[in-house]
């Protein structure tokens, strides 16, 4: 396989930019003039210099702050979303096929490996789906470019994984210098049938990426959670394990200056003088000797299965809704459950918080099930020891 341009640097040459998580936050904020973060989502994982970057379109989900996020604040701890929710299926469908891919493409089998490559997206605005937007993709996409090329830089990747081509053609249209781009020859494409025409489900391609001023592979392939699941995926896997062994991603092995250096986990070293804590990444070049996974970091304890939570039962039943996969685990209470029809139920200690239509929430009140939230007359309060 031939490529049309080699790259002017090697990256793990360039100067590594610092990362401030916090203030990459504030400038979008400030930029976009969305201060509430169940509107937006920029991080899925920690932000550090790494060979690869993992790149979507936009978050999905709702912004009634439901949806699920391995960090509230800034992923401090080095949780990452896709080792985090990789067991909770149609409640966070990208999670588990992601986590699959890495740790195919990059073979290994190791959580701390793959909780090290950062992943985030080419639109931070929030939205169910990508036409659900509030404004246009293309829109979307300026709007978050700044942040983007300042992450860009602060990971410094030899390549970069998009995950659609929705995200593929945003990103060389936003973050690419013009006439630069160029599909390697021969063509390495995988297509799938697709409604009236195939779908592009791999691609390897390449562009001179403006932020980080040099020539970066792109490797696409289609959104997991759509195609993770279709014949034509089994030969997605090994291309792309091919094309990050061609450029230099994987193995691991062959990262930085050893083994234990470049696979390293992030260690949050607390200072007892003042309290604080501080992000020191024993990454790439950086020193090799990995410390134990913080107790934050262990494997979560899947919680019972949906349907075996007595008081969640009771309320749909009384209600007559149905659990959208009744054998996902319960999270706790306060958590979202997904209902059939796109609803939701919050259960908590004495009461349940129920996310439907207007007109259902009316009937249910008036059928004494339940009072209308004064402040939201699409949610409905039932009280548990009433039913």
């Amino acid at each position: 396989m031939t490529s049309g341009h080699t790259p002017t640097a090697d990256p793990t040459d360039a100067h590594e930019v610092p990362v401030d998580m916090r203030a990459l936050d504030a400038e979008f904020r400030a930029g976009s003039g969305i201060t509430e973060r169940r509107f937006y989502k920029i991080f899925y994982s920690h932000i550090h210099p790494f060979p690869l970057l993992v790149l979507g379109l936009n978050p999905g989900g709702e912004t009634d702050g439901s949806d699920l996020n391995a960090s509230e604040s800034f992923f401090e701890n080095g949780e990452h979303d896709y080792v985090m929710f990789r067991h909770y299926g149609r409640q966070y469908s990208l999670a588990g096929p992601m986590h699959d891919l890495l740790s195919t493409t990059l073979g290994t089998s190791s959580e701390d490996e793959v909780r090290q490559v950062p992943a985030t997206n080419v639109i931070f605005r929030r939205s169910r789906s990508s036409s659900a937007l509030s404004v246009s993709p293309k829109v979307a996409a300026h709007e978050s470019a700044p942040v983007l090329r300042k992450i860009l830089q602060a990971v410094n990747p030899r390549a970069i994984l998009l995950l659609g081509s929705g995200a593929h053609k945003l990103f060389v249209a936003e973050h690419c210098d013009t006439g630069t781009y160029s599909v390697n020859a021969p063509p390495p494409e995988i297509f799938t049938p697709n409604g009236l025409s195939d779908a592009c489900i791999f691609r390897s391609a390449q562009a001179r990426v403006t932020a980080l001023d040099r020539t970066v592979p792109l490797l696409m392939v289609g959104h997991p959670s759509t195609y993770a699941r279709r014949g034509r995926w089994q030969k997605v896997l090994p291309a792309l394990a091919h094309e990050f062994r061609r450029v230099g991603v994987s193995p691991f092995e062959g990262i930085g200056t050893s083994p234990a250096a470049a696979i390293a986990p992030l260690v949050i070293i607390h200072d007892p003088s003042d309290g604080s804590q501080r992000d020191d990444l024993h990454g790439i070049g950086g020193a090799t000797k990995a410390s134990p996974r913080p107790d934050s970091l262990q494997e979560p304890v899947p919680g019972p299965a949906q349907r075996d939570v007595e008081p969640l039962v009771r309320v749909c039943a009384a209600l007559g809704l149905t659990l959208e996969d009744p054998a996902a685990a319960w999270r706790g209470y306060g958590k979202v459950v997904r209902l059939e029809g796109d609803r939701r139920i919050y259960i908590n200690q004495t009461n349940a918080d129920v996310r439907a239509s207007a007109r259902e929430v009316a009937a249910w009140q008036g059928a004494g099930l339940g009072t209308a939230r004064p402040d939201n007359e699409k949610y409905l309060r039932v009280m548990l020891d009433g039913i």
